[in-house]
């Protein structure tokens, strides 16, 4: 055996094969290719002049040597990511640019980079809006103008990307208590249309939903933000269509909210960052943080509607 050639990328891939039952899975949590897995997994049998993987089942299983191995590798790993962080909590720092859609920003995020800042006094997070829009936003980071850029999917990436995905929410038509449609489409004919068109975008999903059902709601007017339309549904001007993360407990009640598209449209909110980014740790420590806030926030009001 070489024992120079064995990485920790290597038994990396063998430990998420193990745990997730195949390498095409394996591949999007490496963010490698199939090939590169596969390839992996070879180098460390023929390293080793072991069989790792029993290739006659499926899902993929481990063999008793692949299982000991996997072993090893988390206690390693474990080591590794105690080494690494106890260095970083010390030494990270730096600024980390971010673009943003202008929806992005919520109070889980905000709270997650204020978590982000506390533990790492030294690091420095500036936001630009740039055009506001996913699609120019992921540009912008390919071309190395920003770090890294949260954004609103679903969305076709450039290969030279990752899609951090944190959350996904549904949208709701939303109108003041006296207007009582039962449906997302009985209650867009009943009163005046408020649109969201951002300024760089001719058609969002909710214009493409719409259209698809031949709902017919002319707007009396287009507003480039969800902060917008939400202000002028509490003043009765309309109604509009917003993602849940605009409605609290509190305004869900106050307003008549319906779940909008059949079936319900979702979006899915998420950071995108260049695979060989220098900040790469950054963006996914940030990526986790909110991760956590997003999950504590959801069980606080599992809890509170019980």
């Amino acid at each position: 055996m070489n024992e120079g050639q064995m990485n920790i990328n290597k038994l990396k891939s063998l430990m998420y094969v193990a745990e997730l039952g195949s390498v095409s899975a394996a591949a999007v949590a490496v963010h490698l290719t199939q090939a590169a897995v596969s390839q992996h997994l070879k180098d460390l049998e023929d390293e080793l002049s072991l069989p790792l993987i029993d290739r006659s089942r499926r899902p993929v299983t481990l063999t008793k040597e692949g299982d000991d191995l996997v072993a090893v590798t988390r206690r390693m790993l474990k080591q590794w990511n105690e080494y690494k962080e106890s260095k970083r909590k010390t030494e990270l720092g730096g600024k980390l640019v971010l673009g943003h859609v202008r929806s992005a920003i919520t109070g889980i995020v905000a709270s997650s980079m204020s978590s982000l800042r506390t533990k790492y006094p030294k690091l420095t997070i500036k936001l630009v809006s740039a055009s506001g829009v996913s699609k120019q936003l992921a540009l912008d980071v390919v071309n190395r103008k920003i770090d890294a850029s949260f954004g609103v999917g679903p969305l076709r990436l450039p290969e030279e990307l990752l899609w951090l995905p944190y959350c996904q929410e549904r949208f709701y038509a939303v109108a003041c208590k006296q207007f009582r449609g039962k449906t997302d489409e009985e209650l867009l004919t009943l009163g005046t249309y408020l649109r969201h068109k951002p300024l760089l975008l001719d058609e969002t999903i909710i214009d493409h939903e719409m259209k698809r059902r031949n709902i017919k709601a002319e707007p009396i007017m287009e507003l480039d933000s969800y902060d917008s339309i939400m202000l002028m549904v509490e003043y009765n001007v309309g109604i509009g269509i917003v993602p849940e993360s605009y409605l609290s407990r509190q305004k869900m009640q106050k307003l008549h909210c319906v779940p909008f598209g059949f079936p319900p449209l979702t979006r899915e909110m998420g950071l995108m960052v260049r695979k060989d980014s220098p900040n790469l740790y950054v963006v996914e420590l940030l990526w986790e943080t909110i991760k956590q806030f997003s999950s504590h926030t959801h069980k606080a009001e599992v809890v509170a509607q019980s």
